[in-house]
């Protein structure tokens, strides 16, 4: 799936849950009253900057995910988060250097110039942990956030083109020129952390960044006939926006004789 079609999907999910949050949203409270509990579904969007060795790789690249959490009624923050990476420019050497023409292209199976397209891709999951700091007691469940988290990554090499098929990027062969990498992750993040008394508008932005050891899972490419076998230290900084929203509980009634 595109990444502009993926945004559409969640777009529509946004726009259905808003309609019915009245389901999502039943309680008599408000919010800046006092701490209180808060799960609650996400969704996000960010853009990163690689470093290090996926540097070497890809460039600037984009995120869209999302994630299950709790805002626990002591501000402590943990949740579960799915992450797409896509969008990224390979800058790779070599890349496809057996298969080009004198003249730099890619011939299909029936004779013509190919059309491909060629882009990063992967994801990120894992667990997450953190705090909100208020900023003011106007609001105690809105402030600063900061979280940790760690957990699974993996990116590669995705071919796109829709004429003819090209039997040496197709499966099994494909595997010898997608850079399959997979590793585990470090993230952290700090930004601000909104939890609005309307229970309609509830966000978070801030910036964060990875740190991750990976590890090749093709062990040669077939491009190249270099064996792909050294461990990586990728890394990214980006910025993250999520809209949230919450499954608050319902205030107890209070009767009065």
């Amino acid at each position: 799936m595109k990444l502009t079609q993926i945004v559409h999907v969640l777009s529509l999910a946004v726009l259905m849950l808003l309609s019915s949050s009245d389901i999502l949203s039943q309680t008599d409270r408000q919010v800046s009253d006092s701490l209180i509990r808060a799960p609650h579904i996400s969704f996000t969007f960010g853009g990163f900057l690689p470093f290090a060795d996926l540097n070497d790789r890809y460039g600037a690249f984009g995120t869209v995910g999302g994630q299950f959490g709790i805002k626990t009624s002591k501000n402590l923050y943990w949740g579960f988060r799915s992450t797409l990476i896509s969008g990224a420019d390979v800058q790779i050497d070599g890349l496809l250097s057996n298969l080009l023409t004198e003249s730099g292209e890619v011939i299909d199976n029936e004779g013509d110039v190919a059309s491909i397209k060629v882009s990063g891709r992967g994801g990120m999951f894992g667990l997450h942990f953190g705090k909100v700091f208020p900023l003011d007691q106007t609001n105690p469940n809105s402030g600063i956030l900061f979280h940790v988290g760690t957990g699974s990554i993996h990116h590669r090499v995705r071919y796109d083109f829709t004429e003819n098929h090209i039997t040496q990027l197709e499966e099994p062969y494909i595997y010898g020129y997608d850079r399959l990498t997979w590793g585990y992750y470090a993230s952290a993040f700090v930004g601000y952390w909104h939890m609005d008394d309307d229970q309609k508008i509830n966000f978070f932005s801030g910036i964060i960044c990875f740190g991750a050891q990976t590890f090749p899972l093709r062990t040669t490419n077939f491009d190249t006939e270099i064996p792909d076998t050294d461990s990586r230290f990728d890394a990214g900084l980006g910025i993250e926006i999520g809209w949230v929203l919450h499954v608050y509980e319902r205030a107890p009634k209070e009767y009065w004789y």
